[in-house]
């Protein structure tokens, strides 16, 4: 659930987000971001916030958010996700937002002492170990040709690993990851599907979804696994 967002990059307000995370967690919390240098500052700010409570920052870096939702949840663990769209935002998950809130306004943290200072444990393989649990345990094979909205976002870091490994082909949009420009419309990436020899058409959105579109349907995904599930049966 998207917990914070603003149109200008406030450290200060993303550090106290931090501490208020920090506090409710009292753990291991997975912190990741998207490919925008703003989001890597946002999130050093996070995390500065998150380890002076006590708690313990495992650092994905950079992943689309999709795949560190379902990362995260295989992991039984919480995660904090920064990126930036039309600002930056910050999404959480497996943690109660309104009593984050809450503690953000009463400024009601947790202030571990010098020495229980959270520590920041790394794990930049993260989306190779993710990918590589998707295709042990899905080994099918897609026939077409899809387009792909990336949207700017990390998504485009799974390919073509996904399709080469589900055997389709694969024309990407809106692959810039690191620009601030916003991803042309949905329209755009209509228009295309309808006009190109196209079998399927996927978004993946900023905020970790992905739409499907297949002979005039379209359904959304919250989950890679899900989303796998059920191209498997068409």
């Amino acid at each position: 659930m998207e917990i914070y967002r603003s149109e200008k990059f406030n450290p200060e307000e993303l550090a106290l987000l931090g501490r208020a995370i920090g506090t409710v967690a009292q753990g291991t919390i997975i912190v990741g971001r998207d490919g925008r240098a703003i989001s890597r500052y946002g999130k050093r700010a996070l995390v500065v916030g998150i380890v002076s409570t006590g708690s313990t920052i495992m650092d994905v870096r950079l992943i689309p958010l999709i795949a560190l939702k379902d990362f995260a949840h295989r992991k039984g663990l919480p995660l904090a996700y920064v990126y930036y769209h039309g600002g930056v935002r910050v999404e959480v998950s497996g943690l109660d937002v309104d009593e984050i809130k809450a503690i953000v306004e009463s400024k009601n943290f947790i202030e571990a002492p010098p020495n229980d200072i959270g520590a920041t444990v790394y794990y930049p393989n993260a989306l190779d170990d993710f990918l590589h649990e998707i295709f042990k345990h899905h080994n099918f094979r897609v026939e077409g040709k899809a387009l792909v909205d990336c949207m700017n976002t990390p998504a485009v870091l799974l390919f073509p690993r996904l399709n080469e490994h589900f055997g389709f082909e694969a024309d990407l949009i809106n692959d810039m990851m690191t620009s601030y420009l916003p991803p042309k419309p949905k329209e755009v990436f209509l228009q295309k599907l309808k006009k190109g020899e196209y079998d399927f058409g996927l978004r993946f959105k900023p905020e970790g979804i992905i739409e499907l579109y297949k002979a005039g349907e379209e359904k959304s995904f919250g989950s890679m696994w899900k989303f796998l599930e059920y191209l498997k049966r068409l």
